[in-house]
């Protein structure tokens, strides 16, 4: 943004170094590239676009900065500070007040050379130039001439569209100056941004939604962090950081707004509010309400960027848009009310292909605006949103349709329901069973049901179901109400597939249950033959996390595979179906012994949207499965804080168990004792069917901890399991009680047993490890444990023989495991050096000095 520095102004820097700096590794490779060139006493051109940190970053690489052994003198001059018709203004610190006088080149830039030779008194010499492409030609052209002389090292930042336009060009050609890019952060690069920016760890969803709302643009968010926090939606829990409002422009960034449209024409300043207001709009379609030459202003001015676009007719366009969401909004901000009409008018009849967040703004502003807003477009928008994971902003896209829809209608009906996913998707329960139970009442009350209106009652039966289970309910009345419709859709001699739909519904609520085997083998009936496919998506985890439990994963995984395609193509019945088969998919993969890392269906044709809690579970549970325990622990820990603002997700009691374990693994006893005694408080809901996993991780936790009996614990859990043909987790459970020391024959005999019953590499692995310990081979006992790491299973020491940090102590477990200090440095984020600093005193702490001494140590 311009302004960004004093518009004049000098400052030598000393020897004091730089200050405690946290930035993602591209920007200290910029500031790294930055400063070897100044030491060359090489010019460069720091170039991005508005917002990006390029004035921080030519600050940053000036610090501390020494040529020749010399603290530079820093000159400081902006763009910014250049006046309408008055050449060679922005040069005025340098050249003084009779910037008139000089009259030709030659003598204004004699001056220049003059005023940097009394300002260096022998020293070198840094123009530090913000803003360059604000500079009037003048200005430009003589401070390219002494550039070229070698007469002062120059540091400018710009904009693209300026430094492909004279005299900047032409000295990046000619290799007078060097260039650095400076792009927007990734969304990895935005996570370790706001992880320093706000001293904690931010859910993965506020990553996602603050890169969204800016692009990556760093300005943008520091500026939303700032108005966030200071609003209370951006607020911490225990040092994890948690998003829960609706970006707005701050105070600050509408005063850059109103500083950048002084700037405009008056025909760049409409051609501004209509980009604004589409955001992006076609060329095509500004070039009819404003001429060429006002949006070749707005991106020369940096303000606005031109990029191709998918078309509707299957081609590709040119759109102008503005970089930035929040920049957007606050133009918009200053657009009257019937101006806002009168550009939304342009987009009536047009072809373009909007999508995503420009299509949700141009609705809402529209139906805003009171402007018709036709049904294709809405449910658009409505999938847009969902698609974005945007639910607050379905909400207000159904409020604003509802005022228009016949209650009792199918419209109103779908409306409806849709609202209720909405608040499901908010985790707002209350709001989205009262929704649901609303279409319920309504369509119980007409006389007769069409297809249409039945299939609508059975979704909204299929909330009401799903919010009484979550919230606790027991499961008996959450069937209640899926029967009292059946009953009611009888009488009324309703056609259609409903009978399908709350088919499944009732088994999906047993299945997360932890329904008995007689429902568990309807499921399959029905997922293997679905009368109507898209009933059967929501069924399918369930099912398959039952089947995955008996260590039929074959099975599990080709259940899976056979349904994504269906998720895929009925993903606006069930929308997080992709998501959630592909999450259980790769979970369950896991418990098999495959070890990849975890990922989440990131398709964006599926029409799924993602479900970022979920994500951040599942790099908790990478982490575990490769124990890096630190890093499980942080998500975890970041994922529960999203789990416990959102209060009803069924998955709490899962992850509190899975946040327990990574805490004791990495040595945070408190901690993990605190979760385990959250734990027994946590109601398991919807989530029954994972009561095997919850109690197994339970007891791998206490096996950690080292202060309650684990083989008490182990038999128990194998007696439970065993009862409830959960073989997977009885083979655990008895690995971990021979692991304690018990090995009875009959339990070795039983291991033998699953091993052939329980598919994956992992159950191999177990019963090797447990074959190993019988017989007391310690050589073979370490290679059996070997195999476990591989497949993802990290066994706590036994009798810890000395007091290592938890950072030491994970980093030995991943070398005694094989693992080089590259490996694990690149797993870790940590330099070479850093790991093997830290191996270096877990080697004198425990006195061997081998990797494959370290295992009979750790143990």
């Amino acid at each position: 943004m311009p302004g960004g520095q004093p518009a004049h102004g000098f400052a030598r820097h000393g020897s004091r170094g730089p200050r405690q700096w946290v930035a993602p590794p591209s920007r200290r490779r910029a500031v790294e590239e930055l400063r070897e060139s100044l030491r060359a006493q090489r010019s460069v051109m720091v170039v991005g676009e508005a917002g990006v940190g390029k004035t921080a970053l030519a600050a940053r690489a000036l610090e501390g900065l020494t040529v020749d052994g010399q603290a530079p003198v820093a000159v400081a001059l902006t763009g910014a500070s250049a006046r309408a018709g008055l050449p060679l203004s922005a040069l005025e610190p340098l050249l003084g007040d009779e910037i008139l006088a000089y009259g030709s080149f030659a003598r204004t830039v004699r001056a220049l050379h003059d005023s940097l030779a009394q300002l260096s008194a022998g020293s070198p010499v840094v123009l530090r130039l913000d803003d360059a492409h604000l500079l009037d030609d003048a200005s430009a052209q003589a401070l390219a001439w002494v550039v070229r002389q070698d007469e002062v090292v120059l540091v400018a930042t710009m904009r693209p569209a300026g430094a492909s336009g004279s005299p900047w060009l032409e000295l990046w050609k000619d290799d007078v100056v060097e260039r650095v890019d400076v792009s927007p952060f990734t969304v990895s690069e935005m996570e370790q941004w706001l992880a320093g920016e706000l001293g904690g760890t931010p859910t993965a969803d506020t990553v996602q939604r603050v890169w969204g709302e800016t692009q990556g643009n760093v300005f943008h968010a520091r500026e939303l962090v700032r108005a966030e926090k200071a609003s209370g939606a951006l607020r911490e829990y225990e040092s994890v950081w948690v998003w829960t409002g609706r970006a707005t422009p701050g105070a600050r960034l509408l005063e850059i707004v109103e500083n950048d449209v002084s700037r405009l024409s008056s025909d760049a300043h409409r051609a501004l509010e209509v980009v604004a207001m589409l955001c992006p709009a076609p060329l095509s379609l500004l070039l009819d309400a404003v001429p060429q030459a006002a949006v070749d202003e707005l991106v020369h001015g940096g303000v606005a960027t031109l990029r191709p676009e998918r078309s509707a007719g299957g081609g590709s366009e040119i759109v102008v848009d503005l970089a930035h969401a929040l920049y957007a909004e606050a133009v918009r901000a200053r657009v009257p009310g019937g101006r806002r009409r009168e550009v939304l008018d342009l987009v009536a009849d047009s072809t373009h292909a909007a999508t995503g967040a420009s299509l949700l703004r141009s609705v809402l502003l529209a139906m805003d605006a009171g402007l018709a807003v036709g049904p294709h477009r809405l449910e658009s928008a409505i999938e847009e949103a969902f698609t974005l994971q945007q639910p607050d902003v379905v909400v207000r896209l159904i409020d604003l349709a509802l005022r228009s829809a016949t209650v009792g209608g199918d419209r109103w009906a779908q409306l409806m329901n849709w609202r209720a996913q909405a608040w499901w998707a908010q985790t707002d329960l209350v709001r989205a069973q009262h929704d649901a139970e609303t279409v319920i009442d309504t369509l119980r009350a007409l006389p007769t049901l069409d297809a249409g209106l039945a299939l609508r009652l059975a979704d909204a039966v299929q909330v009401v179901a799903a919010s009484l289970h979550a919230s606790g309910i027991d499961v008996a009345e959450a069937l209640r109400v899926v029967d009292d419709a059946a009953a009611h859709l009888e009488a009324v001699r309703a056609p259609g597939t409903w009978r399908a739909e709350l088919r499944a519904t009732r088994l999906t609520r047993l299945g997360w249950g932890g329904y008995d085997e007689r429902a568990h083998d309807e499921a399959l009936a029905l997922l293997a033959a679905p009368r109507v496919p898209a009933t059967a998506v929501r069924l399918v985890a369930p099912t398959a996390l039952r089947l995955a439990n008996a260590g039929r994963f074959a099975e599990a995984h080709a259940l899976c595979e056979r349904h994504v395609p269906i998720a895929v193509a009925y993903g606006e019945r069930y929308r997080w179906g992709v998501g959630e088969i592909a999450m259980l998919d790769a979970v369950m993969r896991l418990w098999s012994g495959d070890v990849r890392p975890l990922a989440m269906a990131e398709d964006p044709e599926a029409g799924a949207p993602l479900d970022w809690v979920a994500t951040q579970i599942a790099r908790g549970i990478t982490g575990i499965a490769f124990g890096v325990w630190s890093q499980a622990a942080t998500d975890l820990r970041a994922a529960n804080a999203r789990l416990r603002v959102d209060d009803s997700r069924a998955l709490t009691a899962y992850t509190t168990a899975a946040e327990a374990l990574a805490m004791a693994a990495s040595g945070t006893t408190r901690a993990a004792h605190h979760l385990l005694d959250q734990l027994r408080t946590v109601p398991l809901r919807a989530a029954a069917a994972l009561e095997p996993e919850i109690r197994l991780v339970r007891l791998d936790t206490l096996t950690w901890l080292h202060d309650e009996d684990p083989a008490r614990e182990a038999a128990s859990l194998a007696v439970w399991a065993r009862e409830r043909g959960a073989l997977r987790v009885e083979l655990e459970a008895l690995h971990r009680y021979v692991r304690a020391g018990h090995h009875a024959p009959d339990v070795i005999a039983r291991v033998d047993e699953l091993a052939t019953l329980v598919e994956g590499p992992r159950a191999a692995a177990v019963a090797a490890h447990v074959a190993a310990l019988a017989a007391q081979d310690a050589d073979l006992a370490r290679i059996a444990e070997r195999e476990l790491n591989r497949c993802g299973l990290w066994l706590p020491p036994v009798e810890p023989p000395v007091a290592l940090t938890p950072r030491e102590r994970e980093i030995a477990s991943l070398a005694a495991g094989g693992m080089t200090s590259r490996a694990i440095a690149a797993r870790l984020t940590l330099s070479v050096r850093t790991v093997d600093s830290h191996l270096a005193r877990v080697f004198t702490k425990t006195g061997v000095h081998s990797r494959e001494g370290l295992i009979a140590v750790l143990r």
